[in-house]
């Protein structure tokens, strides 16, 4: 017969297992939109520092594909290079983070403050969609909202 101390150890030790693992979970499985904005800042930062190559290591498989080849993706960040292109994200107006099928995706739209030799000074509006990837966003998508 088990006594009742060790019945109560038993339950403490059960209920400090189930809240551990819980916590964990929670952690883990918990999006943070503060994750999905470092993406966004990280990628942006690159594309500014016409860092092509740093850039495309924080895109997802997906939207490397659509480029068809690297060398286009590097093609258009020369082409901001060549218009002295200079991006700062003054604003961010909606966030989404989606866990469906088991995958976890997001969206972000943001305002821009660009200058650049062709157009001057001007604002954009872009929507970034993102895919996380282990632990890791990437972006999936970058459109600029007409």
């Amino acid at each position: 017969m088990i006594s009742k101390k060790k019945i109560a150890i038993i339950a403490v030790a059960i209920i400090v297992v189930v809240g551990v693992v819980g916590v964990y979970l929670w952690q883990s499985l918990t999006t943070s939109f503060a994750d999905v904005d470092d993406a966004v800042n990280r990628f942006v930062s690159k594309v500014g520092a016409y860092d092509s190559a740093g850039a495309w290591a924080l895109a997802s498989q997906d939207y490397q594909e659509s480029w068809g080849e690297y060398v286009e993706f590097e093609n258009m960040v020369d082409s901001l290079y060549e218009k002295v292109w200079h991006a700062t994200i003054q604003s961010t107006s909606s966030r989404a983070i989606e866990t469906k099928n088991g995958v976890t995706t997001a969206s972000v739209t943001l305002t821009a403050a660009i200058t650049d030799t062709e157009q001057g000074e001007h604002t954009e509006t872009w929507i970034f969609k993102l895919v996380k990837i282990g632990s890791e966003w990437k972006i999936d998508d970058w459109l600029v909202q007409d």
